[in-house]
């Protein structure tokens, strides 16, 4: 059944600059979309900074072990962030929770660039973390409860995919600094990692609250406004703006009915958000586990071992990779809602899955023989994995896991996901440089093994959630009835819905399914 959401959605101008509401609000999310470039700027930086002699001879040719710290230390404060991140947005509104990470990450930049030894660096990396995730947390939640309906999708797979925007701008800025002759070719790269913090703090305050947290929060005046000036162009007689009112005010009401009250136990309370904590758990892991990782902290050791060991040739590739992974990612988030979910992560894990076993060949190849053509195919596969990465994991990952997500537990769970990430993160970039160390080829092995395994769970366990609103996809795990009573209350309560049979019997059905979950 098609509801009346759907069908005034679909009766509207769908552009994103179709109206002056759609211009000035899709300008302000921009804000919001600037914590996916710190993110990847880090990455990238890292990886920069690897390739400077200037760091190198600073810190001790750091390899191994003593390497892998120098880049799981940021996933470690994301991970000791954890009890903040949900409660900052929940608590205070998206707005202050992405202000608070920004402040802290610009705290942890100026004493990165700053710093004196190796003790330093890594105690920056570490705030740096434990900003970034506070912010990384509220931004995506903000951007998807904000956006209007039709550009929900891409807004929010865009969100992910200028994580290579961050990339692309770090791994420049290392290849500008190289040519300088002293420490600041690291400093200076450091320094301005904190500049994606300084513009939102800048502008974030003259952006509109999220109208969901506003409606969660009382506020439902405040809510009306946002919904009336930027989703209706300021026609407060819209009939879609009371039928958002009302389909957020009814999941709202079912989240309580079904939770009572809200905690971090709620996440596993019931047999569907134990579902919803178990997926965006291995959203999270397998974002993070699929060979993206390897190459956005580990390019130059790659590169090394494939023969190209020139510091100038090593960050011109980086470069070139970080600018192709931004024009696949923009492509990727402008296309998402063409194709089912299901069918996206499918195809970018199973074109990982098989890249995989080739680049696995082609290194081993390598490393026995050192013929030419195998460490050609190596640096193919690299660019390869970033066609798959943004096909369908780049753009999908934070979508997803928002989607399935109702209001009350919506900060919380992404929480979960960014520690998730984290702790993945900790263990591939720990294990990466000791791996390759230590068995050399044989770690792509590995990967393939763990690439099957993904494979399996993406195909078997992940349901589709493409084509409906945030009210209706999160209630899907809480059963049909729930999906139907939540669109017809709202139409009902917006004087949207006539009656009929289908609605009577979801209605009917909705309390015993409540009262079971």
């Amino acid at each position: 059944m098609v509801s009346k959401f759907d069908e005034l959605v679909a009766s509207r101008p769908k552009g994103y600059f179709a109206n002056r509401g759609f211009v000035l609000l899709n300008l302000m999310l921009l804000i919001a979309q600037i914590s996916s470039y710190a993110t990847g700027y880090d990455a990238s930086m890292m990886n920069g900074l690897q390739s400077l002699t200037y760091w190198q001879d600073y810190f001790g040719t750091p390899t191994g072990s003593v390497l892998g710290v120098f880049n799981c230390i940021n996933s470690v404060g994301q991970l000791a962030s954890f009890p903040f991140q949900a409660w900052c947005a929940d608590r205070f509104g998206r707005r202050v929770g992405m202000a608070i990470g920004a402040v802290i990450l610009l705290v942890g930049c100026v004493l990165q660039g700053a710093a004196k030894n190796i003790g330093m660096f890594i105690a920056a990396r570490g705030i740096m973390g434990f900003g970034i995730a506070i912010n990384i947390t509220a931004a995506p939640v903000y951007l998807l409860e904000t956006a209007y309906p039709a550009h929900r999708g891409p807004l929010t797979a865009l969100y992910n995919s200028l994580w290579s925007l961050g990339s692309l701008a770090a791994s420049w800025i290392t290849y500008g600094t190289f040519t300088i002759n002293n420490d600041y070719s690291w400093r200076i790269p450091s320094y301005l990692q904190g500049l994606s913090s300084v513009i939102q703090l800048v502008f974030l305050f003259f952006l509109p609250e999220s109208p969901r947290w506003l409606l969660e929060h009382g506020h439902t005046q405040r809510a009306v406004d946002v919904l009336v000036k930027y989703h209706a162009n300021g026609d407060s007689a819209d009939p879609l703006v009371e039928l958002e009112i009302a389909e957020i005010e009814q999941a709202i009401a079912v989240d309580r009915e079904i939770n009572q009250s809200v905690s971090w136990f709620t996440m596993f309370k019931t047999s569907a958000n134990l579902k919803r904590t178990l997926l965006i758990c291995s959203v999270g892991v397998f974002s993070q586990t699929q060979g993206g990782s390897v190459t956005s902290y580990y390019l130059s050791l790659i590169l090394e071992s494939i023969g190209y060991t020139d510091s100038k040739q090593q960050l011109t590739i980086n470069g070139i990779l970080q600018a192709y992974g931004l024009v696949l990612g923009i492509i990727g988030a402008l296309v998402v809602n063409y194709f089912p979910r299901r069918f996206l992560f499918n195809l970018s894990t199973i074109g990982n899955f098989v890249t995989f076993i080739v680049w696995a060949a082609c290194e081993a190849t390598y490393e026995k023989t050192a013929n030419a053509a195998a460490g050609r195919a190596v640096l193919a596969c690299i660019f390869i994995i970033s066609f798959w990465a943004a096909a369908g994991w780049t753009p999908l990952q934070v979508v997803y896991c928002i989607e399935i997500l109702p209001i009350a537990i919506r900060a919380r769970g992404l929480a979960v996901y960014n520690i998730s990430v984290a702790i993945s993160g900790i263990v591939g970039q720990y294990l990466v440089p000791v791996m390759i160390a230590g068995i050399a080829w044989k770690t792509y092995i590995v990967y393939v093994a763990w690439m099957l395994i993904i494979v399996l769970v993406v195909w078997f366990c992940y349901p589709e959630t493409r084509g409906m609103s945030l009210e209706e996809t999160s209630a899907m795990f809480d059963g049909e009835a729930v999906v139907d009573k939540i669109a017809h209350d709202a139409e009902g309560a917006a004087g949207l819905a006539s009656p009929n049979v289908e609605n009577k019997e979801a209605e009917a059905v909705a309390v015993p399914v409540l009262e079971k979950v």
